[in-house]
């Protein structure tokens, strides 16, 4: 388990790798167990369908992983104190691991199991859309969506609302600035006012919106009075809140500042609310000897979750720990979570009373 997690670490797969590498490393593994492959998606982003019977568990992951980043004091698959450094690590190579190693032990018990891998998670979440179109996706008696939770079991996450904010002035001479307008000078009286923004409703466990001010561009030179501004902000909200409320609660905000701005989305994703005390839930936590617990980040979970309510979060690594540098995985927590799948797997698959 060590040497595959190693292999899979070492192998790139950010958003500029060709992510061929990678899905040819787990279509051997899931060939020599004899499990049936099905590619679905984007050709240059596929999503891997690895089966073996109808109607089992969906373990599910992504392979991709954001850049390695600077500032790491260890190499990337590097073994200290238990722990196994690199990208990916904790998001979520471990799990996937995980994964593999129990589908292995469920196939050579004859017990139905479905491996769904993407490789664009981390960026248009393309695969999950495709995958999510699959008959075993929509008659999974579960969908654990393998995110870092710390070994326990996570049941709502966070959504995701990602906005393009622009403002237009006047150039002038930087010595002269009276004659122009500052769009820079209104980008930040937008921003101030959109920090201040709070949100009407607050999630008991996942609280209320947060933003994020991710990138920030405005003028040409600095002798010239910048005729143009645009900022890019990530905001994260909690359940119940739709995309769409939420957008009118900010545009609603930001008119309140009196400088003239346009709006536009990026990108929107509904936050995702599982019933907690649901069985396919209940027997998870059983299982585990977890508790529970909430996401702040998004996962493909929220397009499973549209099609089949039987939807769980489950998975070795720590939230906290995704995209950082020094980014690590427990080795016990990733045996752990491979040992939880398969118990959870052979539960499921066992006929009820009655």
């Amino acid at each position: 388990m060590v040497d595959m997690l190693a292999d899979l670490v070492k192998i790139p797969s950010d958003p500029f790798a060709d992510k061929q590498e990678v899905l040819d490393y787990v279509q051997s593994f899931t060939d020599q167990i004899r499990m049936r492959n099905t590619l679905f998606g984007d050709p240059q982003a596929p999503a891997l369908l690895a089966e073996y019977g109808q109607s089992g568990v969906v373990l599910s992951g992504h392979l991709d992983t954001p850049p390695i980043g600077d500032y790491w004091s260890f190499s990337q698959s590097q073994l200290a104190s238990g722990r196994m450094y690199g990208r990916g690590t904790a998001d979520m190579k471990g799990t996937v691991i995980a994964m593999m190693q129990a589908a292995q032990d469920l196939v050579a018990r004859k017990v139905p199991i479905v491996l769904a891998l993407t490789t664009d998670e981390e960026t248009t979440m393309q695969g999950a859309m495709a995958l999510a179109k699959t008959l075993p996706m929509r008659r999974a008696k579960a969908i654990v969506v393998g995110e870092p939770t710390g070994l326990k079991v996570a049941y709502a996450e966070k959504g995701v609302l990602d906005l393009a904010i622009e403002t237009r002035g006047k150039a002038a001479h930087g010595a002269m600035p009276h004659l122009g307008e500052n769009a820079v000078s209104k980008m930040m009286r937008i921003l101030r006012g959109l920090e201040g923004f709070k949100g009407r409703i607050a999630h008991p466990e996942l609280g209320s919106v947060t933003i994020n001010i991710g990138t920030l561009n405005g003028g040409t030179r600095i002798n010239v009075v910048p005729n143009r501004a645009t900022a890019e902000v990530d905001i994260r909200f909690p359940p119940p809140y739709s995309p769409d409320v939420l957008y009118r609660e900010i545009e609603e905000h930001l008119r309140r500042i009196k400088t003239p701005f346009t709006l536009r989305r990026i990108l929107s994703m509904p936050s995702v609310q599982i019933d907690p005390n649901a069985d396919h839930v209940r027997i998870l936590r059983e299982v585990a000897g977890a508790e529970s617990a909430v996401l702040v980040h998004a996962s493909e979970a929220v397009s499973y979750a549209q099609v089949n309510p039987r939807v769980v979060i489950f998975g070795a690594g720590e939230e906290e720990l995704s995209h950082q540098a020094n980014e690590y995985v427990k080795i016990e927590a990733v045996a752990r979570a491979a040992e939880v799948y398969k118990k959870y797997a052979l539960r499921l698959s066992q006929p009820r009373a009655g």
